[in-house]
């Protein structure tokens, strides 16, 4: 009896807290095509929002754990469509990425009933954000065509601005766009943080767009600091540049030729990044990498790396890159490898016993 009392408190323990989670966003288990149906119900037609995450996007996970269960979410989106979640990695996702060429993480797409993209959400927001983003996007004016066409009828940095951001969202170069307003705007305009966060951010690495910026690259160093747009450049390759070291850019779609990585190299080594932190040496070393150049690879090591702080994080990764090169090594190679390694052992232990010294311990 004091078993059964016990499960109904629990029961109406729970109620309150059950309430409070189906408040959010009701994410339905359907396919696609079964939204599609369940949208075009003629005595209730709604339109089709589709979260596309991945299991690795953070932000994704982040939205869906902390934003999504918000009343405030679920009162605007829920009577409006049909929500669905759909890993872009498996099942019918991958169908889906291609389709409606969905390259950036979280996107949100909204759909009519026929499944055609009216517009989609791309990033990471609250709740609250996240409603107000999904009403401007049902906004006619702010589809990629409204866009279009008021850049297209008074060209500038007020309608080029919106429109370049909903291309790069779309997948689509921004380039040409950002390029037109680039070559008509004042310089207070052109060189403004608004302005060049976009451009460097979203322009491809080593197009001529991204060269005609480099030749201003004083300008933009005066507006932003010289730090600031080191890193900005820095960043759109960083990634790229640890999985070709590592040897997992096929894995993750990532494809240089020599030639690239070479540029590559060359650019972010004229940015005078700071020599004394480990993760500014990946480009010259996956240019070896991609060069199958060992005794090269080993030799920079031994100039520059091994002498990174061991607390350095990227140190201990630039190290586990040189081991990954033991299975492609021949035996001269694995050996100076092993020294390398050697090497730090042995610097290492003569830390430990000075410290051990230091504080009096013999053992």
């Amino acid at each position: 009896m004091n078993k059964l009392i016990a499960a109904f408190l629990l029961v109406f323990a729970l109620l309150p807290l059950q309430k409070v989670l189906a408040q959010g966003i009701n994410f339905e288990h359907l396919t696609l095509s079964e939204a599609m149906s369940k949208a075009n119900d003629p005595a209730k037609q709604k339109l089709i929002l589709i979260d596309c995450y991945t299991t690795w996007c953070i932000p994704c996970i982040e939205m869906a754990q902390q934003e999504f269960p918000k009343k405030v979410a679920g009162d605007y989106i829920n009577p409006k469509f049909v929500s669905i979640k759909i890993d872009m990695e498996k099942g019918e996702g991958k169908e889906i990425g291609k389709k409606y060429n969905v390259t950036a993480y979280p996107t949100f797409l909204i759909l009519n009933a026929q499944g055609q993209e009216i517009n989609r959400v791309v990033g990471k927001s609250t709740a609250d954000e996240f409603v107000e983003k999904v009403k401007a996007a049902l906004d006619p004016k702010n589809s990629l065509k409204g866009l279009k066409a008021a850049y297209e009828a008074q060209k500038g940095m007020q309608t080029g601005m919106p429109y370049a951001l909903a291309l790069y969202q779309n997948s689509q170069d921004p380039s040409p766009v950002l390029e037109d307003v680039f070559d008509h705007l004042l310089d207070y305009e052109r060189f403004s943080p608004d302005y060049l966060q976009l451009a460097l951010g979203t322009v491809k690495f080593g197009s001529p767009f991204f060269h005609k910026l480099l030749m201003y690259k004083g300008d933009m160093d005066q507006a932003m600091g010289t730090d600031v747009i080191n890193r900005i450049i820095f960043d759109k390759v960083r990634k790229d540049m640890y999985c070709i070291a590592a040897g997992s850019a096929a894995r993750y779609n990532i494809f240089y030729t020599s030639k690239e990585v070479e540029e590559v190299a060359y650019i972010i080594g004229l940015l005078k990044l700071r020599p004394d932190q480990a993760e500014t040496h990946i480009c010259k070393i996956a240019l070896y990498v991609t060069n199958k150049d060992i005794d090269g690879l080993i030799s920079y090591y031994k100039r520059y790396i091994w002498i990174m702080p061991p607390t350095d994080v990227y140190k201990g990764i630039l190290d586990g890159i040189l081991m990954g090169q033991m299975a492609k090594a021949n035996d001269a190679q694995k050996a100076a490898i092993k020294d390398y390694f050697k090497t730090r052992v042995e610097s290492l232990e003569k830390e430990a016993k000075g410290y051990r010294s230091m504080i009096g311990l013999t053992n």
